[in-house]
């Protein structure tokens, strides 16, 4: 088996890393897996193929380069389809694995006509599953495409519902993180001390500020917090907006010596992140709405305070790995008031959040699961799968 993972963008998103880990998870276990994306039109330190790099993955780089925009441009598209027509046949690919819509539909149209063709599989990343389109309607089609691999039931439901797809070609299998970077055990009070947050009760987001994140539900409660719990500080981990989204509001509260901002953090420096952390706040999602960064605060061991929206109560067990509560402060300011009153109850959350996260996130896990599917799918005969 030859796979070929196709990621129609340039930039390191919330798409690229599960990606990466799980071409890294199937080449450990002895899968022949390739990486292609998009070309690098950004700063290098934040393209895939620089950050893959790092993490032991030399991307495909075809002659001629390929575009693979995250958006479907008329300009691209036909040397697109052209090259990846080509790389398909001179690679000797079993299966392409498509992360991003557009690089699923030129996949699906570079192999358009082929009497033997690859497997073609799609991971949607979108616990709605997908939305009713002319490209979906398109893509979302037994002769074109024959598994997808979802977030939930719920996705695999609405799937089969809404185009008619076939169950069995449907699979739920969770995207992983790195466990084992988030899971190694760091010293607490040496975190802090690098946030210059010692002896303080730590509140965190990691997040792109801006207004659908909904910082103001956090601020709400930070505020409500703040007579009552001296200690109490909230540290922002990210980049955005922090005058209008953070600055403003704070000072308006009456709270902002009670907020450090503590920039865009990365690789180990985001571990140190999450180790300074007595709970994670996670109001809303943003773009990424598989909540990514639940995932690696639960394989850090960081009890998660979050909305019940969205996909949310599909990753936490309330009361168990973290709290689920209303979007308001009111609500938020309870489940952090708990966890300090009760600190044993928050290790515990801390320890049953990070073994659910090796169980369920690990990337291996994520490789064989997908391993399995893609038996399952070259069992069923090449004229049913066209």
């Amino acid at each position: 088996m030859k796979v070929l993972h196709v990621l129609s963008n340039y930039r390191w998103t919330e798409r690229a890393e599960p990606a990466t880990d799980l071409v890294l998870a199937q080449r450990a276990m002895g899968i022949r897996a390739d990486l292609v994306c998009g070309r690098n039109r950004a700063d290098p330190s934040e393209s895939i193929a620089y950050r893959a790099l790092r993490r032991g993955l030399e991307v495909r780089s075809p002659d001629p380069p390929l575009d693979l925009p995250k958006h479907f441009d008329w300009r691209s598209a036909r040397s697109d389809i052209a090259g990846l027509r080509r790389l398909l046949r001179d690679g000797g690919y079993t299966v392409v694995h498509a992360h991003i819509e557009n690089g699923w539909l030129l996949s699906a149209l570079a192999m358009r006509g082929w009497r033997q063709r690859p497997l073609c599989v799609a991971s949607l990343y979108d616990p709605a599953g997908l939305p009713w389109r002319l490209r979906s309607r398109f893509v979302a089609s037994p002769r074109r495409t024959d598994g997808m691999a979802v977030l939930c039931e719920e996705a695999a439901a609405a799937i089969a519902r809404r185009f008619g797809y076939p169950a069995d070609r449907l699979s739920v299998i969770e995207p992983g993180v790195d466990t084992e970077r988030f899971g190694v055990p760091q010293p607490r009070e040496a975190a802090r001390r690098r946030f210059g947050l010692e002896k303080a009760f730590v509140v965190g987001m990691v997040t792109a500020v801006g207004r659908r994140r909904r910082l103001d539900i956090v601020l709400d409660a930070l505020a409500s917090l703040a007579p009552e719990m001296p200690a109490l500080r909230l540290l922002i981990i990210g980049r955005g907006k922090m005058e209008p989204f953070v600055e403003e509001p704070a000072r308006a509260r009456g709270i902002r010596d009670r907020i450090v901002l503590g920039g865009y953090c990365r690789d180990e420096r985001l571990v140190e992140a999450y180790a300074a952390m007595d709970a994670l706040a996670y109001p809303m999602h943003g773009t990424d709405r598989s909540c990514r960064t639940v995932r690696e605060a639960m394989a850090a061991g960081v009890p998660v305070i979050a909305s019940r929206v969205g996909f949310l109560p599909h990753l936490l067990r309330d009361g168990e790995t973290g709290y689920l509560v209303e979007p308001n402060g009111a609500a938020m300011a309870e489940a952090v008031r708990r966890l300090d009153r009760l600190p044993d109850r928050g290790r515990a959350m801390a320890r049953r959040a990070r073994e659910e996260a090796r169980r369920r996130f690990d990337p291996r896990r994520q490789a064989e699961s997908m391993q399995a599917f893609y038996a399952r799918l070259s069992s069923l005969s090449g004229e049913d799968r066209r």
